[in-house]
């Protein structure tokens, strides 16, 4: 019979330090500022190992088929950051070696009805939204860095001007050295938007010989994917590209279905129209995204449709 594993006093010393330090240091990450170590020492240590080893293991066990445990965006938000917290606040050795030649990629992916702040190695910042996957290098090549998108994220680039950073989102790529942007690339959406908060960015077709095209802050691309065409505007609502990231939810002369899609990532519920007569309404509207009873009611006011819940998880409207 094997013995069970007894905690040790390093074991509660470190759970006591990410209790006491868990709330600011959180807040520092998402602010870009460095952390207040004091006098805590650190070992060397593989920081995206350790991440993408309990984010592995938070998602089975979130994917479990008998246990489906759900929890609050919010908290699920805080998690996420606590996750990276802990990469940083508490440090074990893993392997160092990490060759240039052969590059080990990492899949991150953020499950409906939650988001995850994702660390890059070069200290670039991904926030990931609901129902996405972001694939990248545990290391970067050295004169690129490059990751693959499916689904929406926000992105705060470290600059390095000698390694372009670039994001591939289905046939879309989009090519910076360092600056703030927002790509919603959906495999379901007609169309990949890309909007610049920061900087500047070259965006292109993956596979066409033009020249990519510059966009400037303040402007969104919109690449429609069946006629393979990118189309940049300068947009006065550039902001609410983000909105998801602060928990808000935005919709501005948007169809029923779209905010109805958003609904469904967002608060991971099904909503099953039993009317197509309502498929025209359009709604805008600004609202938290933290209450999904709120946000029905919103909607109900705004136009004649009712919607009942089925089940926990299930709603249909008319």
């Amino acid at each position: 019979m094997k013995s069970k594993k007894k905690h040790t006093n390093l074991d509660f010393e470190v759970v006591d330090g990410i209790g006491k330090y868990m709330d600011d240091d959180i807040q520092r990450i998402i602010e870009g500022k460095q952390l207040e170590l004091g006098d805590r020492e650190l070992p060397p240590f593989d920081e995206y190992r350790i991440y993408k080893n309990i984010q592995e293991a938070v998602m089975r066990e979130e994917k479990r088929k008998n246990r489906r445990i759900r929890m609050p965006l919010f908290f699920k938000w805080t998690v996420a950051c606590a996750i990276v917290l802990l990469v940083i606040g508490v440090g074990y050795n893993f392997y160092q070696s990490r060759s240039e030649a052969n590059l080990v990629y990492r899949e991150v992916c953020a499950v409906r009805g939650e988001k995850l702040l994702v660390l890059l190695p070069d200290g670039s910042r991904v926030w990931l939204n609901a129902d996405s996957k972001l694939t990248y290098p545990e290391q970067f090549a050295k004169y690129n860095r490059n990751v693959t998108l499916e689904g929406e994220a926000y992105f705060e680039i470290a600059e390095n001007k000698k390694s372009p950073f670039q994001v591939l989102a289905e046939n879309v790529k989009i090519q910076v050295t360092g600056t703030c942007f927002n790509v919603k690339a959906y495999a379901s959406d007609k169309v990949i938007k890309t909007t610049l908060d920061e900087g500047s960015i070259n965006i292109g077709h993956v596979q066409s010989r033009r020249p990519m095209q510059q966009m400037l802050p303040g402007q969104t691309a919109v690449y429609e994917k069946r006629s393979n065409v990118i189309k940049i505007k300068t947009d006065r609502y550039h902001d609410d590209a983000s909105s998801w990231k602060n928990n808000r939810l935005i919709f501005r002369n948007a169809s029923l279905k779209e905010v109805l899609t958003t609904l469904s990532r967002h608060f991971d519920i099904e909503i099953t129209v039993k009317n197509e007569k309502i498929a025209s309404f359009t709604y805008d509207f600004v609202c938290k995204g933290n209450d999904l009873n709120y946000v029905l009611e919103v909607m109900q006011s705004i136009t004649p449709v009712s919607f009942k819940k089925i089940s926990e998880y299930t709603y249909t409207v008319e």
